[in-house]
């Protein structure tokens, strides 16, 4: 999944995703980072949380990073709603 496939399956505003739905109201690059654990490259999931480190390409794709941020955390809620923590 690209940012440009995101752009294109959700609506976003001010890098929030405002569509209904398991991602509603994450930045805009929390689906990207679910479809890469949902093919198996979580950097480490401890069964609760999911963890990715964040590249040099996340950064390219995904500007919006905070810059000092090393790691990108996510879980999904027992509704089905995946977050960033």
């Amino acid at each position: 999944m690209t940012r440009i496939d995101i752009e294109r399956d959700y609506n976003i505003y001010n890098g929030v995703i405002v569509s209904p739905g398991k991602f509603e109201g994450e930045a805009v690059y929390v689906p990207y980072f679910w479809d890469v654990y949902l093919n198996g490259f979580a950097d480490s999931d401890n069964g609760k949380v999911l963890s990715f480190r964040i590249t040099t390409e996340d950064r390219q794709m995904f500007p919006e990073l905070p810059k000092r941020k090393r790691t990108v955390r996510l879980m999904e809620s027992d509704n089905g709603f995946v977050c960033e923590v």
